[in-house]
């Protein structure tokens, strides 16, 4: 063949290239201008329109989903408990009015003349009236009641100071039982002390309002440079937690006299003294002279109950210097730091009160402008080594555990918002973030050595119980700050005799006392919140087990897409090929196959469901297989009318003749007839089986553990009140759940127009 002929050869087939290369232009373009005429013909209609807005929109939530929900794993998250459990109040009145200096505002609150418990919590307001507040009792319905004590008249000073304690009176001669009475001290700006004797108890034993019985007073000439402190701190008993029982004469205690400390300051030279009054008439044993500048920052007893001779001391911080006084005023020891200052929060482990040991020691904070230590100082000689070194310049408050004869089984430091948690000299044992914004955490922790965990509160009303061991969960409850409170005194824990449960109260700077208890109630299901404990937000709220909503909402999404999309799409394609066998072919095959579907279709389809449901191992592979499978024979029986009504046709028999094969047909002639037929199928198909897997989870059939909309309504088959006690538990589901439904309804409704003129001229 000559280059003539090869170039006339090679330009023919160039041009019947460029002929099919055409031809296939126009066809696209007829069918992108007919998809457009039908697309303009389907958005006309306002199903189609409806339908279609609602699929996109549900569908780029589920593309979007694992962005937008909150947790990874809803199916199995659960809130913090500090979020979803709280303590549950129980008694609260209003007491009187609070002094403008609301940190020496501090309520104490006293025990019963036995040394089981408590009956009545006790506070004082700025003009000096003292207000008992009644515990909750098992066979009273009075709670809250508000019982006036007497009144100290200090004005125009305010108390600065109180504490509530008992001591012991006498010894029955004939059954060895101590008499023990309760006792209220309180100190005012001006420097004058008084030591008030009161009873809840009638001559016969039956409890009763308290009242006032004696009163002591005494002026120490000279305001007080801090709040004095009593030498008996409360008894440690297994059974009783951190209350205040102060008592003069404990058993196997070789002192019986208990005494106040004081430090006062002459605003005249500004000469501070170091006062010891006995508790006994209150006499002052003892007024020494202090080697400060300034007020000092800090005060701790040491030495409560030695059952054996040991030194009590008192210790004083001022700067970087710690003094230990001893109860005659002479000095045992001074302790001096190198480059920081004592804070003035002092920490001594309970144990340590009542074996005197060679390892005792307190734990102090101090700070430089850069960061912060902790310290412990051994209280026989002042030896000072760091116990932890924090990069925040500020510790807020520090706390320990009771101790026993060595390093206490955990302390607890709060720097800002965070509480560390130390179980060996500089040995972190973990730390946890508080609630930022919630006032500062300056009040010292509470320990409770019933639950091992600390009752953690701020200056505005938040308060936590952490426990000391931490773990995964570290809080048992938290309470975020009330507004109507507007700030708390310090809190003190304490145990009601009456019902032998620990309380946790304290005084309101809105003027009422309160009274919660120390272990937490479920809150769940907790409404829509954006300010948690946990600093987790919740925009639609728990449910009943603490589950996060908004994540299980989002993230059910996606799954409900899946199941729907697969069952119909495996549901048409066997449609479809049945359908063409039991519509086109004759024979023995096209009967059994129509027999096996009819068969299939006449069962009750929920009857079918469930009966599959609890054969097959519950995953999400074996829903859809069974939602495929019970779906089919429907679109089976559809598709198959419509293939022997066009099997029928003239261009049929014509493509038979012609020479055209059976799959030619089936392919070239039979799909394109029923092809928007099979849209509107599918549709059906998807919505059905979403609504299908929704039915079994909400009847508990199918499992749980496959994130769906009808999964998370499951509980209101059981509950229905749900759906007023928790709406934004309820709705959310149910209404993505028939948004789905109806706008593949919608959707299959507006093919139908597109198909069938006859509904377009209606």
């Amino acid at each position: 063949m000559s280059s003539v002929e090869r170039n006339d050869k090679y330009r023919e087939t160039e041009r019947d290239k460029e002929k099919l290369r055409e031809l296939r232009r126009r066809r696209l373009n007829f069918r992108l201008s007919r998809l457009k005429k039908q697309w303009k013909i389907f958005y006309k209609s306002p199903y189609g329109k409806a339908g279609f807005y609602i699929i996109v929109i549900l569908a780029i939530i589920a593309i979007i989903s694992p962005v937008i929900q909150l947790q990874s794993n809803p199916s199995t998250y659960v809130a913090p408990t500090v979020d979803t459990t709280v303590p549950k109040l129980l008694s609260e009145n209003f007491v009187g009015n609070t002094t403008a200096n609301s940190s020496y505002q501090i309520s104490s609150y006293g025990s019963s003349t036995t040394i089981t418990g408590s009956n009545w919590v006790y506070s004082i307001d700025s003009n000096g009236e003292i207000v008992a507040l009644q515990l909750e009792t098992p066979s009273s319905s009075v709670i809250g009641k508000a019982v006036d004590v007497f009144n100290l008249s200090i004005s125009p000073s305010v108390p600065v100071a109180m504490s509530v304690f008992t001591l012991v009176e006498s010894t029955n001669a004939f059954t060895g039982a101590q008499v023990m009475s309760n006792y209220i001290m309180v100190a005012t700006s001006s420097g004058h002390l008084t030591l008030a004797r009161i009873s809840d108890l009638s001559s016969s034993g039956s409890p009763i309002d308290p009242r006032l019985v004696s009163m002591q007073n005494v002026s120490l000439g000279s305001g007080f440079a801090l709040p004095p402190i009593s030498s008996v701190l409360p008894v440690n008993q297994p059974s009783i937690p951190n209350i205040p029982f102060l008592s003069s004469s404990i058993p196997g205690a070789t002192s019986n006299v208990g005494k106040i400390i004081a430090i006062t300051e002459n605003k005249g030279n500004s000469t501070f003294y170091l006062n010891v009054i006995q508790d006994s008439g209150l006499k002052i044993s003892s007024d020494k002279s202090l080697p400060f500048s300034t007020a000092p920052s800090g005060m701790e007893f040491y030495g409560s109950f030695f059952q054996s001779s040991g030194p009590q001391l008192v210790l004083i911080t001022d700067k970087s210097t710690m003094y230990a006084y001893r109860d005659n005023g002479s000095l045992a020891w001074e302790s001096n730091l190198s480059g920081m200052n004592f804070s003035g929060q002092l920490q001594i482990p309970l144990s340590y009160q009542r074996t005197n040991s060679p390892g005792n020691f307190v734990i102090a904070a101090a700070s430089n402008a850069t960061s912060s230590d902790l310290y412990r100082i051994y209280t026989s000689n002042g030896t000072a080594s760091i116990l932890y070194t924090f990069a925040s310049p500020s510790i807020s408050s520090i706390s320990s555990s009771y101790g026993s004869t060595g390093f206490p089984s955990s302390i607890l430091a709060i720097v800002g918002d965070e509480a560390y948690v130390l179980n060996g000299p500089n040995h972190l044992l973990g730390k946890v973030p508080l609630t930022s914004g919630v006032g500062t955490y300056s009040i010292p922790p509470l320990y409770d050595p019933s639950s091992n965990t600390y009752i953690i509160s701020s200056t505005s009303g938040a308060f936590y119980s952490l426990t000391g061991s931490l773990g995964t969960n570290p809080f048992q409850w938290g309470e975020l700050p009330q507004r109507y409170m507007k700030g708390i005194t310090p809190p003190n824990l304490i145990l009601n005799a009456a019902t032998g449960t620990e309380s946790i109260t304290f005084r309101g700077l809105n003027g009422y006392d309160y009274v919660y208890s120390a272990t937490g109630v479920s809150v769940n299901p907790i409404g829509p919140t954006f300010h948690t404990a946990s600093g987790a937000i919740f925009p639609l709220g728990t449910n009943s087990e603490g589950n996060d909503v908004w994540s299980q909402f989002i993230g059910s999404f996606a799954p409900d897409w899946v199941v729907g999309i697969a069952v119909g799409l495996i549901g048409i394609i066997v449609a479809i090929i049945f359908g063409m066998i039991i519509g086109y072919y004759r024979g023995f095959i096209s009967v059994a196959v129509d027999t096996i579907t009819l068969v299939i279709y006449l069962i009750p389809g929920l009857a079918l469901l469930i009966a599959l449901t609890s054969v097959l191992k519950p995953s999400l592979t074996n829903i859809i297989l069974v939602l495929s499978f019970t779906a089919w024979p429907f679109t089976t029986f559809t598709i198959l009318g419509i293939i022997r009504s066009v099997k029928q046709r003239t261009f049929v028999d014509a493509a038979k003749v012609s020479g055209a094969g059976t799959l030619q047909i089936l392919r070239r002639h039979m799909m394109p007839n029923i092809t928007p037929l099979l849209i509107y199928l599918t549709s059906i198909s998807i919505s059905g089986a979403v609504g299908a897997i929704a039915t079994l989870q909400f009847l508990g059939i199918a499992p749980l553990t496959i994130l769906t909309w009808g999964g998370m309504l499951n509980p209101l088959y059981d509950n229905y009140y749900l759906a007023a006690i928790a709406p934004w538990w309820v709705f959310p589901p149910t209404i993505a759940l028939t948004l789905f439904v109806m706008g593949f309804i919608f959707l299959s409704r507006g093919v139908d127009e597109l198909v069938n003129p006859r509904l377009r001229r209606r």
